[in-house]
């Protein structure tokens, strides 16, 4: 039941063991309500390695839902992550689901703090992990600064809309610097690097 994954999902983040939660759920039939993908101790390895290589010190998730991903990123990799959402109300409503993260919120739009947050993020990289929302993708790149951006989705064939795709609409300031598939699942994490001109 979902009550029951939740409750058991909370208490191993209580426990701090990313670990039993990844290897856990990656198959339970609710996976989806709290998740939409369970990355592999390979996948983690693969993250670290990029944000090593691109001088990158933390990491902005945008849209991040309850935060459990970017929770479970900070427990595998060191690396902090932080939330933005852009509906405060539901997600401090009785009838949201619990938040692993502390949440950063904003207007649809983009309000003067988040705009100022992307302008000063030089060594953040920029999360969207199943995203949906082509035209507020763009915008959000418009006013990062950064150099790195993470795209975790669907690949081709698997059934699943999301926007942008890993491999998909991409601005041309951005070029692939590398990808990995999350285990045979057709997810597929795809790190870009800003083009230097």
């Amino acid at each position: 039941m979902e009550g029951d994954m939740v409750t058991s999902v909370t208490e191993l983040y209580k426990q701090k063991d990313w670990k039993a939660i990844v290897e856990g759920y990656r198959e339970h039939p609710e996976r989806n309500k709290l998740l939409w993908v369970f990355p592999t101790e390979e996948n983690f390895e693969f993250i670290t390695k990029c944000m090593e290589e691109l001088k990158c010190n933390d990491i902005l998730s945008v849209g991040c839902g309850s935060g459990l991903l970017e929770w479970i990123i900070t427990e595998a990799t060191g690396y902090p992550v932080s939330g933005l959402e852009v509906d405060g109300a539901w997600w401090q409503c009785r009838y949201a689901p619990p938040t692993f993260i502390p949440l950063k919120f904003t207007a649809p739009d983009l309000d003067k703090d988040t705009t100022t947050l992307l302008k000063d993020s030089d060594t953040t990289a920029l999360l969207f992990c199943y995203f949906n929302n082509g035209p507020a993708f763009k915008r959000y790149l418009q006013y990062y600064s950064g150099k790195m951006m993470i795209i975790i989705g669907p690949g081709y064939g698997k059934g699943v809309h999301t926007d942008p795709t890993p491999f998909g609409d991409v601005p041309e300031a951005w070029t692939l610097y590398g990808w990995q598939e999350v285990a045979c699942t057709k997810d597929f994490i795809a790190v870009y690097c800003r083009n230097i001109s």
